[in-house]
């Protein structure tokens, strides 16, 4: 007698495909209301259910069908937020405030922004970079600097030392929303920069208070500074530095493609150990981006910076201009090439010639990032360039390639 169960259990597997295949028939035929209600209910009950990531799923499916719709855009950041990437939200609800014609809902995504920020009031990062160079003393490439007291030699002259250095940061921040589009925030920074060479390595500190403002048409921020630069294992004098001062920023988005940027710093610098470098030290810049249709970023920007230390030859005014372009080659690697060109004209004559230090600096980069290359969510990405010093004074002519490959994940 022929045992009965697989003959059972094929009548079933025929029953559980044309279950499936109906099932699949009857989705097809939803209408794209039918079908964003259905994927709109499913995120709420991921939600519900402490499942933040099917959720966002749902949440996209929705948005895609009604990509305007205000109630799939507030869900999808909240599913971001309860997922942990509280950053991502922020950004989608910012990005959405850009967008022209979503302008009528302002109110909610300012709201929705500020009740994120009340219940995630901290958020923080970890970063790393490995910092490859030609030149990592930034040596002269001249050997000898004629004076009028006579020829004397560079120390290191023209013997660009290569390397790798490494760099570690620690960052926080905290928000405090006062009113939906308007926050208070203070940000902490530390950072290890790590050579082989003990005299290169020092640690960077950074405290900000900030009062910032966001709407559908830009943001406005300012606020102090604190910096510390601290070389601790250089012996003699050291370029430790303590830096205390104002900043702001303004930007404006028009059509949602294209943002001018104007932003300034105003600080005075002080030099532990080296008297003569430390005085005010300003600096204003005024930057254009335009998004193209096809992802593609153009960006255009200028610097004038001015530095008043007490003595009087190492004070300059400076201006710099830069330019950039970043595309997507493939749909998971982006691509970018950048220059800038700068001038610095010196107060007074340098010590031991009879003219003003006068530089001009080159500086002719790419960037590569590829989605594809994921450490804990976050992609590397790889920039380098190379930078030609030009001085009157041989001790600051100098070219090397520099490059970095960072990555930062948010939690």
């Amino acid at each position: 007698m022929r045992h009965p169960f697989p003959l059972l259990q094929m009548c079933v597997a025929i029953l559980a495909f044309m279950s499936i295949a109906s099932g699949a028939q009857a989705e097809s035929t939803l209408s794209p209301r039918e079908s964003y209600v259905t994927f709109m209910q499913l995120g709420r009950a991921a939600l519900t259910k402490e499942a933040p990531k099917k959720a966002i799923v749902y949440f996209s499916k929705a948005r895609r069908i009604a990509p305007s719709d205000l109630p799939a855009q507030l869900s999808l950041a909240e599913a971001f937020a309860r997922s942990g990437q509280v950053r991502r939200a922020e950004a989608f609800l910012q990005y959405l405030l850009k967008r022209p014609e979503y302008g009528r809902y302002e109110t909610q995504y300012l709201a929705a922004l500020a009740k994120l920020q009340a219940r995630y009031p901290f958020v923080a990062s970890v970063s790393f970079a490995a910092l490859p160079s030609t030149n990592i003393r930034n040596t002269s490439s001249e050997t000898v600097f004629d004076t009028l007291i006579g020829r004397f030699e560079i120390d290191d002259g023209g013997e660009e030392t290569s390397g790798i250095g490494f760099e570690v940061g620690l960052h926080g921040r905290y928000r405090h929303p006062i009113a939906d589009g308007l926050t208070f925030e203070i940000g902490a920074t530390l950072n290890r920069i790590w050579y082989d060479d003990p005299e290169l390595r020092y640690w960077r500190g950074r405290v900000t208070t900030d009062i910032k403002k966001v709407g559908t048409h830009g943001s406005i921020l300012g606020g102090l500074h604190f910096d510390r630069t601290y070389y601790a294992e250089v012996e003699g004098d050291s370029s430790d530095r303590i830096a205390t001062g104002l900043h702001g920023q303004w930007s404006r988005s028009f059509t949602g493609k294209t943002q001018f940027t104007f932003s300034g710093v105003a600080e005075y610098r002080d030099y532990l150990d080296k008297d003569s470098l430390s005085g005010p030290f300003a600096s204003v810049h005024l930057g254009w981006n335009k998004r193209l249709e096809t992802g593609a970023i153009i960006h255009l920007g200028g610097t004038v910076e001015r530095s008043k230390p007490s003595l009087d030859y190492h004070g300059y005014w400076g201006g710099t201009l830069r330019g950039g372009y970043e595309t997507n080659l493939t749909d998971t690697l982006r691509a970018g090439v950048n220059l800038s060109a700068a001038v610095r004209r010196y107060d007074s004559d340098f010590a031991a010639v009879d003219y003003p230090r006068r530089d001009e600096i080159y500086r002719f980069g790419f960037t590569v990032s590829d989605s594809r290359i994921k450490i804990m969510g976050g992609t590397p990405k790889l920039s380098c360039g190379y930078k030609i010093q030009n001085s009157n004074i041989a001790l600051y002519q100098s070219a090397s390639t520099d490059c970095r490959i960072g990555w930062s994940y948010q939690f």
